[in-house]
C-alpha cells in the first residue's frame, strides 16, 4: 500500500457494551470468590455466612470463581460474552428457583441457599439473561 491510497479497513471502534458488562459480571464473582477465599469458607468444612447474610461454602466458592473465569474469557467477542450471559443466566436463574424449593440436605450442605443467595440469583440470572438475550436478539448491522 502506497501513502497515497485510502486505507479499506474500518476503524476498530473498541468493546461492545455486552463485552463490558459481561467483564464487570466476572470481576464481580471473581471478587465474591476472593472474599470467600479470604474468610476461609473451603476450609471450614460446612456453610458458612459470608457479611452475615450469603450462605456459602467451598463448593459456592468454586463455582464463583470458574463463572469469573469464564466470564473474563468470553468477553474476547461481544457473541462470545452475550452467549455467556444466556447461559449463565439460565443457570443463575435456575438455582435461585431450585432455592425456592424443599431441597435434600445433602444439596443444602453442598451448595447452602438462603433468602438472600436466593433473591441474588434470581436477580443476578435474570439480569445477565436479559442483557444476553436482547444482544443476541440484535440485528447484525446494529451490533458493533
Amino acid at each position: 500500500m502506497t501513502a497515497t491510497e485510502p486505507e479499506t479497513r474500518a476503524p476498530r471502534r473498541g468493546p461492545a457494551p455486552v463485552q463490558g458488562m459481561g467483564m464487570l459480571i466476572g470481576l464481580l464473582f471473581l471478587v465474591l470468590a476472593a472474599l470467600e477465599l479470604m474468610a476461609g469458607v473451603p476450609s471450614s468444612g460446612g456453610p458458612q455466612m459470608l457479611f452475615g447474610a450469603l450462605a456459602v461454602s467451598g463448593l459456592w466458592t468454586l463455582v464463583h470463581l470458574l463463572t469469573g473465569v469464564a466470564a473474563v474469557f468470553c468477553t474476547r467477542s461481544s457473541r462470545w460474552a452475550a452467549r455467556f450471559l444466556v447461559v449463565a443466566g439460565a443457570c443463575y436463574a435456575v438455582v435461585g428457583l431450585a432455592g425456592l424449593l424443599p431441597l435434600p440436605r445433602v444439596v443444602t450442605e453442598a451448595l447452602p441457599v438462603n433468602t438472600t443467595g436466593v433473591c441474588l440469583d434470581l436477580a443476578l440470572g435474570t439480569a445477565m439473561l436479559i442483557l444476553g438475550v436482547g444482544w443476541l436478539r440484535r440485528g447484525p448491522e446494529r451490533r458493533r
